[in-house]
């Protein structure tokens, strides 16, 4: 046995001590990366296999969608468009065919209802607010997804071949419509994920890491992303732009309608909303041009820009946006008295 004053004791003791503190740092380190893991885990951003490319969805956080399938023992959930007008749009499964529509509707995916009912897309229920003035009305949804100026011009002209078919034409612009330069975007656009989005495995498996990828996507989307939608309102980019919808204004004028131009803001932080001075080139735009606008910013800011998404992988305004963008352009339409006289 060692003897109580035995030169080796202390070497021993030593030996074991530093072996101890050794395993206590690292229990610490995994303990403390494991509460940082379950951190993240409860309150970090979420991480989908899914984007909205397809406009399905993995689960249904406002009861809103419908079961649209199971797939590998998951609920996949949408709701199913019936795109079948003409070269594409949006018709109700329970209207009425063969009514004539005296308003026509042009946009992209946001106007067509992307993730969102017929009867709540703005056009259903712009309708319905001029049907309760005593104005039975109905627009015909020619908005098609990824259209931009140029194939909503086109689009027009197909529809409008016979002059004097409409009254009003309504386009429901998005910030992306006078073009952008796609190869400054890698991921996230504001709206939907760009084609070639790849899913990360790393990303779903560790939430401290999908922590951080989040933070550089985030910041790649408030830098980059946001100039390059900046950039196509600057230079000879709006010039030719605006004249562009300056023609489209002249032939319905010609046509003998009126265009009413809706600007779809993006639906992101409304707070410190970086694209004030894209909505105040198009005001200058539409003035200079005598363009009827009407800023669906100014009805919508008032929300939190979550709460007017689809889905939170898929920032397509919801119905409720599309009901306050209704309101908004019913009031214009009063206002500039374009409706016409009521019926009795």
């Amino acid at each position: 046995m060692l003897g109580r004053d035995d030169p080796y004791r202390g070497a021993v003791m030593t030996d074991v001590t530093a072996r101890e503190k050794a395993l206590a740092l690292v229990f610490a380190l995994v303990l403390t990366a494991t509460l940082i893991e379950l951190g993240f885990r409860v309150f970090g951003p979420e991480y989908h296999k899914f984007n909205n490319m397809l406009a399905e969805y993995p689960t249904n956080p406002r009861g809103y969608f419908d079961l649209i399938r199971a797939d590998g023992g998951e609920d996949i959930y949408g709701i199913r468009m019936n795109a079948a007008q003409g070269l594409g749009g949006r018709i109700s499964a329970t209207a009425p065919r063969g009514t004539k529509a005296r308003i026509l509707g042009l946009g992209d995916s946001q106007a067509q209802g992307q993730g969102v009912r017929f009867e709540d897309t703005m056009y259903a229920q712009l309708a319905a607010l001029i049907g309760q003035s005593h104005r039975p009305t109905t627009i015909k949804n020619v908005a098609v997804s990824g259209y931009d100026l140029d194939e909503i011009s086109a689009r027009y002209a197909l529809e409008a071949r016979d002059p004097e078919q409409y009254d009003l034409v309504i386009y429901a612009m998005v910030l992306d419509d006078f073009g952008l330069e796609r190869t400054e975007i890698d991921g996230l656009d504001f709206i939907q994920f760009q084609p070639g989005y790849t899913y990360d495995t790393w990303r779903a498996r560790s939430a401290t890491y999908n922590f951080f990828a989040h933070i550089k996507e985030q910041w790649e989307l408030s830098e980059k992303t946001t100039q390059s939608y900046i950039n196509s309102f600057q230079g000879s980019n709006l010039s030719e732009r605006g004249d562009k919808l300056n023609t489209l204004a002249k032939a319905v004028k010609a046509d003998g309608a009126e265009l009413v131009v809706v600007v779809l803001p993006l639906l992101y932080d409304f707070e410190h909303y970086p694209f004030t001075a894209v909505h105040e080139a198009l005001a200058q735009l539409s003035q200079k041009n005598d363009i009827q606008m009407v800023d669906a910013l100014e009805a919508l800011r008032a929300q939190k820009a979550k709460d007017l998404w689809v889905h939170p992988i898929d920032h397509h305004p919801n119905e409720v946006a599309h009901r306050l963008v209704a309101q908004a352009v019913y009031s214009h339409l009063l206002d500039q008295d374009l409706l016409g006289r009521p019926s009795k």
